[in-house]
């Protein structure tokens, strides 16, 4: 059962430059920075209340998330659901006609299973769904 929004995905140009934005202006500090996906890109998380913001700086251009920059620039690339059984979510939204970026759910950045929805199939807007910890 999706419970809440655990994050929003941002991809930037820059992440140092924007963290440095981020604590002057919001007055916001990482809990995290390090490379991910054998550093195709930068990640920070950034909490704010019981959420958090990540970001993400492309290091690669041939990835989708470089792709995703080159194309539409900075700005919001997903919003992530924590669910306490992504299994059983993927079928049920499957049934109604969702579709997904892979097949099941993969390890991501936080170390939790994760899956993408296809925009085109949840309002132009993409999900990540995001097993609970």
């Amino acid at each position: 059962m999706i419970k809440r929004i655990s994050h929003v995905g941002f991809v930037v140009r820059d992440l140092d430059e924007t963290l440095k934005l981020y604590e002057r202006v919001f007055g916001l500090k990482p809990s995290v920075v390090k490379d991910a996906m054998d550093g195709k890109v930068r990640i920070a998380f950034v909490p704010v209340g019981d959420g958090e913001i990540e970001l993400i700086q492309p290091l690669d251009p041939t990835i989708p998330l470089g792709r995703f920059l080159q194309t539409h620039g900075q700005g919001i690339h997903h919003i992530s659901l924590t669910t306490d059984d992504i299994d059983s979510d993927v079928n049920r939204m499957r049934s109604e006609g969702v579709t997904f970026d892979a097949l099941k759910p993969r390890v991501g950045a936080h170390g939790v299973r994760i899956i993408f929805t296809t925009p085109e199939t949840t309002g132009a807007v993409p999900f990540e769904l995001c097993e609970e910890r």
